[in-house]
């Protein structure tokens, strides 16, 4: 079964490449995290299939007049 909680479609991700959303991005859950390889501090980058717990649906998907919800946050809550 497809996952339909992933990064591609995370309300915290901002994709890199084609149109924003291409197959890698940075997640933006959290602020930059600062590393000796990273001195300023670096999000992190994820490939658009990867998942985690603090997946949150991007907020245009809802429909118009619908509250913030959709028939498949049953099956990923």
């Amino acid at each position: 079964m497809k996952r339909l909680d992933t990064c591609y479609t995370c309300r915290f991700w901002e994709g890199q490449g084609l149109r924003q959303r291409g197959p890698k991005g940075a997640c933006h859950r959290y602020p930059p995290v600062v590393t000796p390889r990273s001195p300023e501090g670096d999000f992190p980058v994820t490939i658009s299939t990867a998942w985690c717990g603090e997946w949150k649906r991007v907020v245009s998907q809802a429909g118009e007049g619908e509250p913030d919800s959709t028939i498949y946050d049953d099956l990923v809550g």
